[in-house]
């Protein structure tokens, strides 16, 4: 599915993605380092099966893909993704290696946030990989709580990761209130 608009952050637009993002997604989600924790596979595991999910994917039925791009200067900086789940809704982000530790994540999360609560939402969820403790400390600070264990597998791969679906509940008076960006 596609935004009716950007949805604006201070610094971010988090945009529809567009057929020309493919290789940024790719460098992102397929790379050793940025994509570790991702299900994606390593950039010597991708298969034509797996740039085959990418074809339609600007008009997916079953989701929102995004791109976060910079309001300065139009630069790429990270991705994230929203699915439809009844009245919750299940994100995803990743953020470019080179811009870790800089708020982005944080600014993009709190971006779906406000979106998702426009939209009627009622609770948030998002998957991570236990290992992943800059992503879970990130969920947490936005009051996100370890709900349901589940291991996932990375693409091609044998490697698995024990992980937990994190969740926040959008009717909690103040739940947006605890960010800081």
């Amino acid at each position: 599915m596609k935004t009716e608009k950007s949805i604006e952050t201070p610094r971010l637009r988090l945009r529809a993605y567009q057929k020309e993002d493919r290789d940024f997604c790719l460098s992102l989600w397929c790379d050793e380092e940025n994509g570790k924790y991702m299900s994606d596979p390593r950039s010597e595991n991708i298969s034509e099966r797996y740039l085959s999910c990418f074809d339609g994917m600007e008009d997916d039925p079953e989701g929102y893909y995004l791109i976060a791009v910079r309001k300065e200067n139009g630069e790429r900086i990270g991705t994230c993704c929203v699915f439809e789940e009844g009245g919750n809704r299940d994100i995803g982000y990743c953020v470019a290696k080179m811009h870790w530790r800089r708020g982005f994540g944080s600014e993009m999360i709190a971006g779906l946030l406000d979106w998702v609560k426009e939209k009627g939402a009622n609770s948030l969820s998002a998957e991570v990989a236990d290992e992943n403790a800059a992503s879970v400390a990130l969920l947490k600070k936005f009051g996100f709580c370890a709900a349901e264990k589940t291991r996932f597998k990375k693409w091609g791969e044998e490697t698995y990761f024990d992980a937990h679906v994190y969740r926040l509940s959008l009717d909690v008076e103040g739940a947006a209130g605890e960010r800081s960006q």
